[in-house]
């Protein structure tokens, strides 16, 4: 029995078991880093959407109230026409 070959390929294996450990976990620290930065850039663009989204909200709700203080406008145009023609009915008298 040739224990020389025996320790040699026992010693191979192992070197061969560590390298692939090594290799992938090297990988795996690799794909969590590139996970990593993904992650903070969709959560960049997250953040850009929700502002931008409360910025138009905030918009919307500027328009609403808008809406509101012009909602009489219609009753004083209608009630100026109405003004504008009894003084013209007057003026032809």
């Amino acid at each position: 029995m040739d224990w020389s070959a025996i320790i040699t390929a026992l010693l191979a294996a192992m070197a061969s078991i560590v390298g692939s450990y090594l290799t992938s976990e090297k990988r795996r620290r690799d794909e969590a880093t590139e996970d990593a930065v993904k992650e903070q850039k969709q959560n960049d663009r997250l953040e850009s959407i929700e502002r931008k989204l409360d910025i138009h909200n905030g918009y919307a709700e500027k328009l609403g109230s808008m809406e509101k203080s012009m909602g009489g406008l219609d009753k004083s145009v209608a009630l100026m026409q109405k003004d504008i023609e009894y003084l013209k009915k007057g003026s032809n008298v």
